[in-house]
Formats: structure tokens, sequence, C-alpha cells
């Protein structure tokens, strides 16, 4: 049984809570609950009827001999340094995503882990324990369909009110989250775009704030490059309404499609589209192919958060890889940052970007 103990005891903590009391996340027992609320935690535990140790302070927690990990539920900003002194304590860690607002600070980071043998450290990008992505994942990079050609994701379904910015004074700010739609809402679908087609090499970003009196952006165009050549398009916005979520992978033996997180759909060519076009003798030939339809079920957003929880207490007991290890969750952010400094700098940016660059025109932001 793996003792956890998680820092940080706002909205998200509190659904990671009512999972691990109510049975849903085998193999881990809440015995620890660290924020600088102390009421607030008796409350938590009095409503959930935990019996974990109550920390007003997270380097007592993490010396204190109660829990084997940590899961970090901070603000942005804090996950790198708060993870870091966990892994020094010799501590796995879960942080929440995104897994912090500079690179640079991740990376370092990883060279901790990488200097403690044995250790976990993971990203709570729960989205990946979807039963649909998982398939998508699988066939993509199994090779099944050939070769990347294309990938557009248009997730315009993430949106947001005003109340939503005003519930707290860190939300819709360059200080208090480190950007906007790229960096909460959309950051999940950014990371299974990279996690489905791989790691782009350039990104050209458009973003833009509409009707919400906040500074960061809520709607974002990236296009994207690839190592082979294929492109990529992601299109979010957290204002319009009604939205759409469709992810699209055209490949050079076929094409899949992912609408609303649930419903796929594979069309499988016969033939590599290469082969077949230098062959046909037609002019306006086309691949013949097989299409079939798979619905999974979407429901329940909590089944993925309890999935990925567990998914880690697995990978410290060594059954099992980490589901996003601190090195996809690095890239997931390097995406990120590549379309602000490309939005900002109006040009075409390497991925990983610069990180100096990225810090010098996030600091005239803040």
């Amino acid at each position: 049984m793996l003792r956890l103990g998680i820092a940080g005891i706002g909205v998200i903590a509190g659904d990671y809570i009512g999972l691990i009391a109510g049975g849903r996340v085998q193999g881990v027992e809440l015995t620890a609950l660290c924020s600088r609320n102390e009421e607030h935690i008796q409350a938590v535990s009095e409503r959930y009827g935990l019996q974990a140790a109550a920390f007003t302070d997270y380097g007592e927690m993490l010396s204190s001999g109660a829990v084997d990990a940590v899961l970090i539920c901070t603000p942005h900003g804090q996950h790198p340094s708060m993870a870091r002194r966990a892994l020094e304590a010799g501590l796995h860690v879960l942080v929440e995503k995104p897994v912090g607002i500079f690179a640079d600070e991740v990376e370092e980071l990883l060279d901790v882990l990488h200097s403690r043998s044995g250790l976990i450290c993971g990203v709570l990008y729960n989205r990946r324990a979807s039963q649909a992505y998982r398939y998508v994942h699988d066939l993509v990079q199994g090779g099944a369909l050939g070769e990347l050609v294309r990938a557009t994701w248009i997730i315009t379904d993430l949106y947001r009110t005003d109340a939503y910015y005003a519930s707290g004074s860190w939300r819709g700010t360059w200080q208090g989250e480190g950007g906007g739609l790229l960096m909460t809402q959309a950051s999940h679908q950014l990371d299974l775009m990279q996690w489905v087609c791989g790691m782009p090499t350039s990104v050209l970003a458009r973003c833009s704030t509409v009707e919400r009196d906040i500074r960061v952006e809520n709607e974002a165009e990236l296009f994207l490059t690839y190592p082979n050549g294929a492109h990529g398009h992601f299109l979010a916005s957290a204002h319009e309404c009604p939205g759409t979520n469709l992810l699209e992978v055209c490949m050079t033996r076929g094409r899949v499609s992912i609408r609303n997180d649930s419903e796929v759909e594979v069309l499988q060519l016969e033939e590599d589209e290469r082969v077949f076009a230098r062959t046909c003798p037609s002019s306006f030939g086309k691949v013949p192919g097989t299409a079939k339809t798979l619905t999974f079920d979407h429901s329940d957003n909590k089944v993925q958060q309890a999935a990925t929880i567990e998914n880690f207490a697995r990978a410290v007991r060594s059954e099992t890889d980490i589901q996003c290890s601190l090195e996809e969750g690095l890239r997931s952010l390097q995406i990120i940052h590549g379309a602000y400094l490309s939005h900002w700098l109006e040009r075409t940016v390497p991925l990983p970007p610069p990180e100096d660059l990225f810090r010098s025109h996030l600091a005239q932001l803040s």
C-alpha cells in the first residue's frame, strides 16, 4: 500500500481526495494532507472521514516518515521546487499538470530525478488514461497506419465564463498561471497530441484574447512541423460556444479520428498511399480501404483521474511504466512555450524553444 501525502488542498485536490477516500484508487492510502490553512485540512478530513496527518509546513510532511510519495496540487509555479524537495527527501512524486511554468526549472528537476535511482516522478495528465486515446496512441505508434502525414485537432469546446476567471485572483494572469488557454484548459489536448503523434520540431502560432477581461489568451492557433515533414494544426478556444472537439490523424496507410473524446473512426488503406500513387494507372484513382467505428465510454473524467493515480502507485511498485513521465511532461510544456514565443516574435520557433528568450518576454508581461 502506497502511503500518499497531498500538498495543496484546493478544488482539484478535493477531487483526488474523494476518489482515494471512496475506494476508487487501488493500492493507495491517504496518510497526510498539507496546506497553509489548518482549518481547511480539518474540514476536508471531516468531510471524507480521513485519519490523515495534518501539516501546515511542507518540509515537516516530507520528513515526517508518514508518506512514501507526494501528490503536488499547488499553483503551477511551485511545482518544480516542491517536487525537487520531495525527491531530495527520497519520496516519489506525482505532479498536477502543467509540470511548471519554466522549462529550465523542470530540466533541473529532471537532473535531480536522474540522480535518485529508484524514484518515480510523473505528471498528472489523466486524459492519457482514456481508452479512446490509448487505442489511437497504440494504433499510430504501432505503425499500422504507416507514417504521419497530417494531424489536426479542433478543440474549441473548452468554454469558460467571466465567473470562472473571477473565481481566483491568479486565474487569467501570466504571473499566476504562466499562461492562459494553452497552459491550462488545452494543456491536456496538447499533451495527448504529442503523445500520439510525437514531438514536433517547430511551431508557428497566433494567440488572442476574445470577449474576456483577462490578460492571457483564450484562443490559439498552432501550425506544427514534425521531423518527417508532416504538419499539425491545433485550434483551441475557451470562448466559442457551442464548440467542437475533433482530432484527425492522417497517415500514409489510413486515417484515424476521435470526436468528443469517445467516437473513434478508423479508415485502413489496403496499401501505402505513396506506393499506390506511383503505380495506379488512373489519374483520379483512390486507394481502396475499409472503415470501422468504435465508441468508448467517456462519461466520467474521474475514472481517468483514479486510473492515473493508480498507475503512479503501480509504477512505484515496478509493476508498470509511469503513464506520463517527467520527460514527457516537459515536452508538453516546451510546445506551449514555443507557441507563446512564436506569437510574441511573430515567426516560426524551433522546438524546444530558447528558454532564456521565453523568460525575458514573459517577464515583460508579468
